[in-house]
């Protein structure tokens, strides 16, 4: 389901914003979208950086992220 960014204002990262994963395999980047289903409530879409903004997306529970600080534009 898609998930409205009005209803999405509350969560805790937000569009653009620079994050990881915890712990388990490495991934880092920006969140890119939104979804809700019913075993992941909050979830998000996490695109790597690219050459051209096209970087490959994986998509994670809100408990699997932590916020990143922002370095110059990137991701840390």
């Amino acid at each position: 389901m898609t998930v409205p960014l009005d209803i999405v204002s509350d969560w805790k990262f937000c569009m653009g914003q620079p994050v990881r994963k915890r712990i388990g395999s490495w991934w880092e980047g920006r969140v890119v979208g939104f979804y809700s289903t019913n075993a992941t409530p909050r979830g998000y879409a996490v695109q790597m950086p690219g050459p051209r903004n096209n970087g490959p997306v994986q998509i994670y529970p809100e408990a699997a992220l932590e916020s990143v600080p922002y370095n110059n534009g990137d991701p840390a």
